[in-house]
């Protein structure tokens, strides 16, 4: 009789153990890695127009749950420009972040809905010398860089 009562005890602690660990690890944040991209279409006379080159947030839709921290690792594969993504619904703006670095802030959705995220900063123009020597000005709409937020219940 005393055996049935110790493997009642030992069953009865793994399962609050468990309980407890499972507890924890889904009320911890997860990380979500969202990269600016940047696609150079081919090049038209050995020049890559700016006005055809595309910028987009890979994800560009990303799912969430009210009242769940999450954790948002912004990564920026341009190699020229600094980039910034912003959650304006919920006030949350990201570090700038150089080419080919990254940045991470947390911060938990509020409300249920559809939000835009995007890169806000100002329309900006680059001069750089191209791969042939020739120096080029681009001009970089930034406000053109979004995505869509969806936050559930």
């Amino acid at each position: 009789m005393n055996q049935k009562f110790l493997i009642i005890g030992v069953v009865a602690v793994v399962l609050v153990i468990a309980g407890i660990s499972y507890y924890f690890m889904s009320a911890q944040s997860s990380a979500i890695i969202i990269r600016l991209v940047t696609t150079n279409p081919p090049a038209q006379g050995g020049l890559i127009l700016p006005q055809n080159e595309k910028r987009n947030w890979d994800p560009d839709v990303i799912e969430l749950t009210v009242g769940t921290p999450v954790t948002i690792v912004v990564v920026n594969n341009d190699d020229i420009e600094t980039h910034q993504l912003a959650i304006p619904d919920f006030g949350v703006t990201s570090q700038p972040i150089k080419p080919f670095e990254s940045t991470t802030f947390e911060f938990t959705p509020t409300k249920i809905g559809n939000f835009t995220f995007i890169d806000t900063r100002p329309q900006e123009i680059y001069n750089y010398t191209d791969y042939r020597g020739v120096d080029v000005q681009q001009t970089v709409n930034h406000s053109l860089e979004k995505g869509t937020l969806i936050v559930k219940p």
